[in-house]
């Protein structure tokens, strides 16, 4: 495989070859050495309810079962593979006294350990430590619940500047929204809805209504460790979020804050609440885009509206499609980068390459 570079110097640097979005062996690279390592959310404290609660970590590509549980009021990401045979443990989320194994009965408490195995009474060096059940790192953010396979990707910057910026923002209040949120497939690449995100300078060329919001010559883009904020002002105080005198930005009408965790979550913050997406790869062209909706009480996400975000999200979403079609081109290889406008992509692609390498 070809090894990639990219220029520190912004002004002289060339974007991503081609090749990294077309090849299979750097989708697969990608997978191993980025998300194996990285942090992913998985759901919220609040819906939560019972004591079980079943996923996959990166369903289609890394696709390893995982379970969280409550014991005495921590929370636990645990292996859902049996350590006897393999099997499944949970498939539901619901209230258990243990972890059974329904295959052959072994048994396990909230925090792993093994406490029964009928049929081994007679089995030498058993049980072991490698008998109870891995348990994967877990980070417990304003309600989030984050967990990480084998964590190297660092977001302390990344959370330390949310709470500069936002300290006092309701997250005590806000509720995850279901009929809101949505999934979306696209026949894409997801470095590419990555480095759409990371850039304001389309927004007046895709994003009309969005455009009229939002006063485009304040855009600002903040480099951060692993993470890129950026933000604009609004053109009116009825949509911009109220920022208390003590914090960063409170003389500013501030329209939104877009953070960006590497390698592929989105916290957006606006007057009505939050807005979450996370971006799964499936393949090496396709995704799967997770849009959660976090509105604060007493407010719903706006819908509908020339800027409101299902909108704006089939705008970028056919942009990047078309993205993913030209770089197949036998006339395109990499461009380069607008040195006013494409921080967020530049650092984006030397984040990858620092992982990759």
């Amino acid at each position: 495989m070809k090894k990639i570079s990219i220029n520190k110097d912004i002004h002289l640097a060339k974007t991503l070859p081609s090749f990294f979005y077309l090849d299979n062996d750097y989708y697969q690279l990608s997978i191993k050495k980025i998300f194996e390592s990285s942090w992913q959310i998985i759901t919220d404290i609040n819906s939560f309810k019972n004591n079980i609660y079943p996923f996959t970590f990166l369903e289609d590509s890394i696709d390893e079962p995982l379970l969280l549980t409550k014991n005495n009021n921590e929370i636990i990401s645990l292996s859902n593979v049996c350590t006897h045979r393999g099997n499944i443990l949970c498939e539901d989320s619901k209230s258990l006294k243990n972890i059974l194994c329904k295959y052959h009965g072994r048994v396990f408490n909230f925090s792993g350990e093994l406490i029964s195995a009928p049929g081994f009474e007679n089995v030498k060096n058993f049980p072991t430590k490698k008998d109870n059940l891995y348990q994967s790192k877990i980070k417990i953010w304003k309600n989030f619940i984050l967990t990480s396979l084998s964590p190297k990707i660092n977001l302390h910057e990344i959370f330390k500047d949310i709470e500069d910026r936002l300290n006092l923002y309701p997250f005590e209040k806000i509720k995850y929204d279901e009929e809101s949120s949505k999934t979306y497939y696209i026949d894409a690449h997801w470095a590419l809805y990555c480095e759409n995100y990371l850039e304001g300078f389309h927004v007046p060329f895709i994003h009309h209504g969005l455009n009229r919001d939002i006063a485009l010559n304040t855009y600002k883009t903040i480099l951060l460790k692993n993470g890129v904020l950026q933000y604009t002002l609004s053109k009116s105080n009825e949509k911009k979020i109220g920022i208390s005198s003590k914090y960063l930005n409170s003389d500013e009408n501030v329209y939104a804050y877009y953070y960006w965790l590497f390698p592929n979550m989105m916290l957006n913050f606006y007057s009505w609440g939050i807005s979450i997406n996370i971006i799964e790869p499936i393949s090496k062209n396709k995704t799967r885009i997770k849009f959660l909706s976090y509105p604060i009480d007493n407010n719903i996400q706006p819908v509908k509206l020339d800027s409101s975000l299902d909108k704006v999200e089939k705008e970028d979403q056919s942009v990047v499609l078309n993205v993913q079609k030209g770089i197949a081109s036998m006339f395109y290889n990499r461009g380069r980068y607008s040195s006013k406008h494409e921080m967020g992509v530049h650092h984006f692609h030397r984040l990858l390459c620092n992982y990759l390498n």
